[in-house]
């Protein structure tokens, strides 16, 4: 398996569990407004990296740069495991060049 192929699926699956993360947050029983906004930007955030793998050189080409801000930045607001799987396909993806 080639270093792409394993950046694009260290992506996938990070951002299914961003996604999984985000919808299940929606299930709390007092949820507050920042949340909710917090929760949507994660979901937005796993789509842009879904969409870029999926569609590839039509919305965003996914490299690693992409991968580790997006990743950093679910990590640091609260979506740990997703995070940590998109910033290691950037991590991948750099060693790629």
């Amino acid at each position: 398996m080639r270093n792409e192929d394993l950046m694009k699926l260290l992506a996938v699956i990070g951002a299914i569990v961003t996604i999984i993360q985000a919808i299940l947050g929606f299930s709390e029983r007092n949820i507050e407004a920042t949340r909710i906004i917090l929760l949507i930007i994660f979901i937005i955030l796993a789509a842009i990296i879904l969409i870029s793998v999926i569609i590839p050189h039509k919305f965003i080409e996914l490299n690693w740069i992409i991968c580790v801000v997006i990743g950093l930045v679910l990590i640091i607001f609260d979506s740990i495991i997703g995070g940590i799987l998109i910033l290691l396909a950037g991590f991948v993806g750099y060693t790629e060049r």
